[in-house]
């Protein structure tokens, strides 16, 4: 059901959102989920998140996608 409920906001402010409060917010979901686990459970999946910042991956981003001459 949070899912659902994140769903819905993230999409109803999609268009006044920048790309950084999109990736901040997909990371508090990602989070929370993992907080929802106990023990190693909830260990192993906060190790597993993704914790660049947003120019660490936004400038990862646009490596990949540069086209290569």
């Amino acid at each position: 059901m949070k899912t659902i409920i994140f769903a819905i906001i993230l999409s109803s402010l999609l268009t006044a959102c920048t790309s950084k409060e999109i990736y901040n917010a997909t990371q508090i979901n990602r989070q929370s989920k993992c907080n929802e686990e106990v023990g190693v459970l909830r260990d192993k999946c906060l190790e597993s998140l993704n914790k660049k910042s947003y120019e660490d991956y936004e400038r990862e981003r646009k490596d990949i996608i540069k086209p290569k001459h």
